[in-house]
């Protein structure tokens, strides 16, 4: 199963950098008791968007998760809303009252984001959410059911940047020699994007 991970990871890194090369965006999120990184290419196409991307999460002692999305997106019902579905890898170890546990699940990945109106704001934002599920037959290793659900505020910095203040959830639910256990942890965090 590390193969297929690791040949997934290989494949996305390359077609990032050979037949994406129109647009990368790396974040940077932090809270009080975790630390997130992401990377994103996205790639035009006649009327959407395809997107791959790689994020770690590492939350103090409590679990260390990577994943990998693929996804497509297309302004859909209102100008400049961009709906956006796809499927998202994450694979990791989480660890919670001396209990310890793998994740491994593919899960479904919807999400939106929508540029606020200069008429409402005079600031540049732009309202994102996703949530991302698991549910049994998707999940390997330790884990039976993974959900993540993030939303976020991105205030545009300058043509290249932007700061976020988001929230994100993570509920995981295992079963292995420590019995039937799970981890749930929201978060509010604060990060920074560059484009470029």
């Amino acid at each position: 199963m590390k193969k297929i991970v690791v040949q997934i990871v290989f494949a996305t890194l390359i077609m990032s950098t050979t037949s994406f090369a129109s647009m990368y965006n790396i974040d940077l999120h932090a809270s009080r008791s975790d630390l997130e990184a992401r990377f994103n290419a996205d790639l035009p196409l006649d009327k959407a968007v395809f997107s791959t991307g790689l994020g770690v999460l590492y939350r103090d002692d409590d679990y260390k998760l990577a994943d990998i999305k693929l996804t497509l997106g297309k302004e859909l019902l209102a100008p400049a809303l961009r709906l956006i579905i796809g499927l998202k890898g994450v694979s990791g170890n989480v660890e919670r009252d001396q209990r310890e546990g793998d994740v491994m699940a593919v899960g479904v990945l919807a999400a939106a984001t929508y540029p606020i109106p200069q008429t409402i704001s005079p600031l540049p934002v732009e309202v994102s959410a996703d949530v991302s599920f698991a549910p049994d037959p998707f999940c390997f290793s330790d884990s039976e059911r993974y959900l993540e659900l993030r939303t976020s505020l991105d205030f545009r910095v300058g043509k290249s940047g932007a700061i976020i203040l988001g929230y994100r959830h993570i509920h995981a639910r295992l079963d292995n020699n420590h019995g039937r256990w799970k981890i749930s942890d929201s978060v509010l965090f604060i990060g920074y994007r560059l484009n470029y």
